[in-house]
């Protein structure tokens, strides 16, 4: 008599070939299981986020609804929700969602620095600016005035020259032959938020690195002090059972 885990083995065995037999071939109907592609025409889809560089229209654009849009020459608004009816969301992530890399600077580069959303990249460092130097880090910009009444009191040229080019226009950029690693490409486990809030926020010269504020944001431990994974499939052990 067979031994049981061998008839076990075999019976699993017939069942797979059973179920590909199934799949097609194997005289029923082929077209049973056939894919049917939508023929919807792109204006029924939404962009939901471009993620070129991830968080950039998160941290420094508007997700209320009705949040004042940029206008173009003409002061009309750029990239309405308007003139389609199945995306016609009109917050100011929504309308950069909707524009292409190749227009970012001209439509979206005054929005993200000095727009009027809480969350310009000027009013950040309006807000920011004296908690970062309490806790001994030197911000990118500069106070015009001290203390400065409203975000106008603040230079952030420097800030500007420093992550703009990283970030707008809003696509993952590559270069082979220099070291990888964001902003040179993305790899899995690239601090990528910690990295792009110290672009924006701090003067990166000495003391100050790319990494100067990694841990901020993406943690490196979990709650019981582990390390997170560093190597593929970058998962941690099974949790153990009852």
């Amino acid at each position: 008599m067979a031994h049981p885990s061998r008839i076990l083995y075999v019976l699993l065995a017939m069942s797979i070939a059973a179920a590909l037999g199934s799949c097609g071939g194997g005289g029923g109907d082929d077209n049973a299981d056939a894919f049917v592609f939508s023929t919807a025409g792109p204006e029924r889809y939404v962009r939901i986020d471009r993620m070129g560089q991830p968080a950039v229209g998160t941290a420094l654009l508007s997700s209320a609804a009705g949040s004042p849009l940029p206008v173009d020459g003409n002061g009309a608004p750029v990239n309405p929700g308007a003139l389609n009816q199945f995306n016609s969301f009109d917050a100011q992530r929504d309308a950069f969602n909707r524009g292409d890399p190749i227009n970012d600077a001209r439509d979206f580069a005054f929005m993200f620095t000095r727009g009027p959303q809480t969350n310009s990249l000027a009013n950040y460092h309006y807000k920011l600016g004296p908690q970062m130097r309490a806790l001994g880090l030197t911000p990118c910009s500069t106070e015009t005035v001290v203390p400065p009444a409203s975000s106008a009191d603040v230079d952030i040229s420097a800030c500007v020259a420093q992550a703009g080019p990283v970030v707008i226009p809003d696509v993952m950029t590559y270069d082979p032959n220099a070291t990888p690693g964001w902003p040179n490409g993305r790899r899995f486990d690239d601090p990528v938020i910690d990295r792009l809030l110290a672009a924006v926020l701090l003067r990166l010269t000495a003391p100050h690195t790319l990494d100067a504020l990694v841990g901020t944001i993406n943690a490196t431990r979990d709650e019981s002090g582990t390390l997170s994974p560093s190597t593929f499939p970058f998962l941690r052990d099974a949790h153990p059972g009852p």
